[in-house]
């Protein structure tokens, strides 16, 4: 009986790759048991959230305009009179709130849990500057509506960032671009907000995600002693 070879597609002739290994080394990590739990598994959430965040704010970015005199302005059309505008707006608003409180909630579980320890410190400090990232690009998206808020908004930040040691008056010049609030302000804070911040919240979820790869899940007492207690119980009925 003669053998029949399976044809192969032009993905699999041009990229000759086992999908198969790769969605194995991808997705099939083995999980402590206490992952079934949603608090557990908080870092997904604020990962979904920097995507829309990332679509959204592409199709606000075509009819914003970083201007002192226009910001405002432009804001009100978006919301007012372009076409879905006011609900892509709605979208951005509340991933931004979900990413923040997400990252936080991930922050304070992982804290909790001392899932921070060695060997996983690497981890740690990666998902902190990602906190703080989250934050940075929030506030200056905050600043860009440019309402009476967010401008005392931007004052207060750039007072705060003056106050570091050394380097304070140089970042807040940096931040404002010269010695007050004016419009290099409003432009400096798009361009952070819109691409600088997002790339390096990039890099550093795939940075994360590496690390958190190769050392794996933390299995904590807390999550073991629920397993344990719950095997226990299903065994004795």
């Amino acid at each position: 009986m003669e053998e029949t070879k399976e044809t192969k597609g032009w993905i699999d002739q041009t990229l000759p790759v086992d999908w198969g290994k790769v969605k194995e080394d991808l997705v099939g990590e083995i999980l402590p048991a206490h992952m079934k739990y949603w608090w557990y598994c908080l870092g997904g959430a604020p990962a979904l959230m920097f995507l829309v965040l990332i679509v959204t704010g592409f199709l606000l970015a075509f009819y914003y305009v970083p201007h002192p005199s226009q910001a405002y302005e432009s804001v009100g059309r978006i919301t007012n009179d372009i076409r879905f505008g006011w609900w892509v707006r709605a979208i951005h608003h509340w991933a931004a709130e979900i990413m923040v409180v997400t990252v936080a909630l991930h922050a304070i579980r992982t804290f909790a849990t001392g899932a921070f320890r060695h060997p996983r410190e690497l981890c740690w400090v990666s998902g902190a500057i990602l906190l703080l990232l989250t934050l940075g690009t929030a506030f200056t998206g905050y600043s860009l509506v440019y309402t009476q808020q967010s401008y005392w908004a931007m004052t207060i930040g750039t007072q705060i960032a003056s106050k570091v040691p050394l380097i304070g008056p140089t970042i807040s010049r940096f931040m404002m671009g010269g010695e007050t609030i004016g419009p290099y302000t409003l432009n400096r804070f798009f361009v952070l907000h819109a691409a600088i911040l997002p790339t390096v919240i990039f890099l550093m979820i795939v940075i994360h995600i590496i690390i958190l790869r190769i050392h794996g899940v933390s299995e904590h007492l807390v999550g073991i002693q629920r397993e344990v207690i719950k095997g226990l119980s299903r065994g004795d009925e």
